[in-house]
């Protein structure tokens, strides 16, 4: 079975924080910690690293929005801004500031729960395009080596595109190294064995 979710609440007011809790733990999800100031959510949260904060936008010191901002940055967990505000200003701030969702209290467990689980899966879908994105790169940076490696095979061993690709998958396969890998080989034997600036 999948581990509860962890959820640090934050909320200066502790009565509100502590029924927060308790709606929550009676949703299933496991409450790692109540903080009451921005600073010490983003303290917190570094240290416990929970899946999801959520955090009161109106706190002394370090306010919700700004230490939302933080901590989507760093350690990068999602904020559900849960507040008695709802100014369009500040729902667009909250957005910029990297909030998944935004909430009016009183929030009722249904919605409280609708949202957690809408947080969550965008979250998860980010990271997933973030993690292709990344892929795609690679994928792309390996392609322009093994043009290059190819190039050099067929200026210096007078291979058609077609034998100098064959001979790359071939020796990628005999060595048991990945072909771009084998291609960056070629490309840094060539470099050495051009002639230098004084030759």
């Amino acid at each position: 079975m999948n581990r509860p979710l962890r959820v640090l609440v934050v909320d200066d007011e502790r009565p509100v924080a502590a029924g927060l809790q308790g709606q929550l733990d009676a949703l299933g999800y496991d409450v790692v910690a109540l903080a009451h100031d921005g600073q010490h959510a983003v303290e917190v949260c570094r240290r416990t690293l929970p899946d999801l904060v959520i955090m009161d936008i109106e706190m002394p010191g370090l306010d919700g929005l700004a230490a939302a901002r933080q901590i989507s940055k760093d350690p990068g967990t999602p904020v559900i801004i849960l507040t008695a505000h709802g100014h369009p200003n500040l729902v667009e701030q909250a957005v910029e500031d990297g909030v998944v969702t935004y909430l009016l209290k009183p929030v009722t467990s249904p919605s409280l729960h609708a949202s957690i689980q809408v947080a969550v899966a965008r979250t998860r879908e980010s990271t997933e395009l973030k993690e292709t994105v990344a892929a795609l790169e690679v994928t792309l940076r390996d392609r322009k080596v093994i043009e290059r490696a190819k190039g050099i095979l067929m200026s210096r061993r007078h291979m058609s595109e077609q034998e100098a690709f064959r001979y790359l998958q071939r020796e990628s396969q005999n060595r048991r190294v990945p072909m771009a890998k084998l291609a960056e080989a070629i490309v840094q034997a060539d470099e050495l064995l051009e002639p230098g600036p004084n030759h």
